[in-house]
């Protein structure tokens, strides 16, 4: 699918004089890629690799014996004129090799040519580190000869035994994190507060030291060197680093992963062991130390380390493990091939894929890689401001001048002064100039349907929660759960065999207290008379006796379907007063009640006037209930509709306690029909919406059942809804 260049060449005449051969010093390696064998040059001083094909090979290896390049070329025509490289081709891998001071010619000043290169590239690595303050690398120290000096290190961790304690390592540390996971996130709450930061700095900084030197044993145990050590600022946190590049010459690709993976895998024991210490360590600083380890070890390690998607050790080993050196940049090189020749019109466009596969491959890498990266970049601006804004505010002005004005710079520049566009520079500025335009129009000039969501919960109309009304043992379940049932019903009998001993004395005291009072009336008038209050207070006896023996009957407190699916198991158990016994309601007439935060409540009331109402039953996803009225309260309140909204229930809103001086009431006899005894108040002033339920057969509905109500509002294009979004983000967030 690569298109190589041209047999002749308009340069060859150039070259073709020259005498030129590899520089001493720099070693080739065999590898086999996808089942093609390709040569790996290295140079042992600057420690870079080329990768070439076995034709460019077979060139190079004619230019030690030919006079002259153009000599080497005929005789490679000689050798196999099918598979010899032409003269574009070899220009093109002249002008690499002498780039990367590889090659050496016998042209006049080829030694200060060479210094020359060596001098670019250490003035372009030094450009390069400081102009990614967010990754600069700061060398210090060769480990080499430590690594060879301690060895038997290297050779226990990545033996037979090593994987077995590690193994061990990692199941235990996990059983214990899954064993007491609740206090380990009580523990880690507070990972990024100040108190804390300083010892997670501390801690990661030991724990990446460790994971380098993962590396360093693994590439030395297989037979690399490791030149280099020193710190990187990653994000401004100082962190290790080793060079461990010449494991890129090995021949197996399953050693080279195992480089890539050692660190890794030491940071997973670390982190088993970490578990195990948190979990056998009361509170002080050892336990602390032991909790910040393992989200340094386990938690950073896979969103940046492990993944493929950012140029880490995940990225290196997918690399090898695909056969595809150099895969990001590759990816690069294909999108930009891709704009470049279908988009631009530039006929000379070289694709670096291979085959259509991957072509493919390396697209979906980009658009991966890119998306994880931007996603990654948001994600830790949002933690960090959300602890420290000044902080986060600086870090999103460097992301927004890297990821923005930076590309946007390069590209203005490739598109103006690009020898490659001499020719259609014209048509590449319209293209452009229109994508541009026509991304923004698609974000700001075309309306897009526009919605937001509301939580809420199903009410039936009528519906009333029965409640035993005084202590009893449950006598007879009269209707069985599931019946439609009148006011007045009968549903429960329950006996009480204290209030008919408490009956059975009262009558026994009011035939005594009548006798004494007739026997007073003839004896004692004023007697007589003093004996009305004990009369008084025996009838409030005997109504209050009486209505506690008539609530023994609980009755249906409306019309509706009596629910109590686990009440026929407890027949002949006794029953508290105030105990929930089940819930009569509606089978007919629903509606919704549900809340609207601040950053919503103006699409209500403003213009954007909502077009229609979709309510979704959780659990029951699959069907969508209309609604026949809409009506939104236009007065904030604190007191949610149910309990189930807010976050202890299981719902997004922020809650607090009752609000003081309020108590809960004691449910009357039969039932209660409201939730505001369980009342929970919102951190935010919230806004109502009520809304009556077209019913549907298809949909099971009962009272108090979580929905989520759609709004569907006038159309609105996809910026304006974004930037809305952002601006409720930061509202809510920042409090801005």
């Amino acid at each position: 699918m690569s298109a190589p260049p041209p047999t002749f060449d308009e340069s060859w005449h150039r070259v073709m004089p020259l005498r030129a051969r590899l520089r001493p010093g720099v070693e080739v390696h065999a590898q086999r890629f996808r089942g093609q064998r390709w040569y790996v040059i290295r140079d042992g001083l600057s420690g870079k690799f080329f990768r070439v094909r076995p034709e460019a090979y077979q060139f190079i290896c004619e230019m030690e014996r030919a006079q002259s390049v153009g000599e080497a070329w005929e005789s490679c025509l000689e050798h196999d004129v099918d598979h010899a490289p032409g003269q574009g081709e070899v220009v093109h891998l002249l002008s690499q090799l002498h780039r990367n001071g590889l090659l050496r010619s016998d042209r006049e000043g080829d030694a200060e040519g060479l210094a020359e290169v060596f001098a670019k590239e250490k003035q372009s690595e030094v450009v390069q580190r400081w102009s990614s303050l967010l990754f600069f690398r700061l060398p210090l120290w060769c480990p080499d000869a430590f690594l060879r000096s301690t060895a038997w290190i290297g050779t226990f961790l990545f033996s037979r035994w090593g994987a077995m304690v590690w193994l061990a390592l990692v199941i235990w540390g996990a059983s214990e994190l899954v064993t007491n996971w609740n206090a380990f996130a009580t523990d880690t709450s507070g990972l990024l507060g100040m108190a804390n930061l300083g010892w997670l700095y501390l801690i990661m900084g030991v724990i990446k030291v460790l994971h380098e030197m993962g590396h360093g044993y693994a590439c030395r145990k297989l037979g690399g060197e490791v030149p280099e050590m020193g710190v990187m600022l990653l994000l401004f946190t100082p962190l290790p680093y080793v060079d461990a590049s010449s494991s890129t010459a090995f021949r197996n690709k399953w050693d080279r992963i195992l480089v890539g993976a050692a660190g890794m895998l030491v940071e997973t024991g670390l982190a088993g062991l970490a578990a195990v210490v948190w979990a056998y360590t009361s509170a002080g600083t050892l336990h602390m130390l032991a909790a910040n380890a393992v989200i340094a070890a386990s938690v950073v390690t896979l969103l940046f380390n492990a993944n493929p998607l950012l140029r880490y050790d995940g990225y290196h080993m997918l690399s090898d493990w695909l056969e595809v050196p150099n895969l990001q940049a590759r990816a690069a090189q294909m999108m930009q091939h891709l704009v470049d020749s279908h988009l631009f019109g530039l006929k000379q466009s070289r694709n670096p894929a291979e085959t259509r596969k991957e072509a493919v491959m390396l697209v979906a890498y980009w658009l991966a890689s890119w998306v994880y990266r931007l996603t990654i970049t948001l994600g830790i601006l949002f933690l960090i401001s959300q602890q420290y804004l000044g902080f986060g505010i600086l870090l999103a002005v460097v992301f927004g001048f890297m990821w923005v004005l930076l590309p946007l710079l390069k590209n203005i520049l490739y598109l103006m002064t690009s020898p490659k566009l001499e020719r259609c520079r014209f048509r590449a500025c319209g293209v452009s100039a229109a994508l541009v335009g026509g991304v923004l129009a698609f974000l700001w000039l075309v309306p897009f349907p526009n919605h937001f969501r509301a939580d809420g919960v199903v009410r039936a109309e009528p519906f009333a929660r029965v409640y035993t009304a005084v202590e009893g043992r449950m006598k007879k379940l009269v209707v069985p759960s599931g019946t439609y049932v009148t006011a007045g019903t009968l549903l429960v009998e329950l006996v009480n065999e204290e209030q008919l001993f408490d009956q059975m004395n009262l009558e026994g005291e009011m035939a005594n207290a009548e006798a004494q009072s007739r026997l007073a009336l003839e004896e004692d008038p004023v007697r007589y008379t003093s004996m009305k209050t004990y009369f008084e207070a025996l009838e409030i006896r005997r109504k209050r006796l009486k209505a506690d023996m008539q609530a023994l009957r609980i009755l249906a407190p409306c019309s509706g379907l009596w629910l109590a699916p686990d009440l026929s198991q407890r027949q002949g158990t006794t029953m508290s007063r105030g105990l929930e016994l089940g819930v009569v309601q509606s089978s007919e007439a629903f509606s919704i009640s549900a809340v609207v935060r601040q950053d919503d409540v103006s699409r209500l009331f403003t213009r954007e006037q909502v077009r229609g109402t979709e309510v979704r039953v959780v659990g029951q996803e699959g069907s969508v209930l209309g609604v026949t009225t809409f009506a939104a309260i236009p007065a904030e309140r604190e007191a949610l509709p149910s309990a189930a909204l807010g976050i202890a229930g299981g719902g997004k809103v922020g809650v607090h306690s009752h609000q003081p001086g309020q108590d809960r009431k004691l449910p009357g006899p039969g039932m209660v029909d409201s939730e505001n005894g369980k009342a929970t108040y919102a951190t935010e002033p919230i806004f109502e919406i009520r809304a009556d339920l077209r019913p549907d057969p298809a949909v099971k509905l009962l009272h108090g059942q979580r929905i989520v109500a759609r709004m569907t509002l006038e159309p609105a294009p996809l910026g304006t809804q974004w930037w809305r979004l952002l601006q409720q983000t930061f509202q809510r967030t920042y409090k801005l």
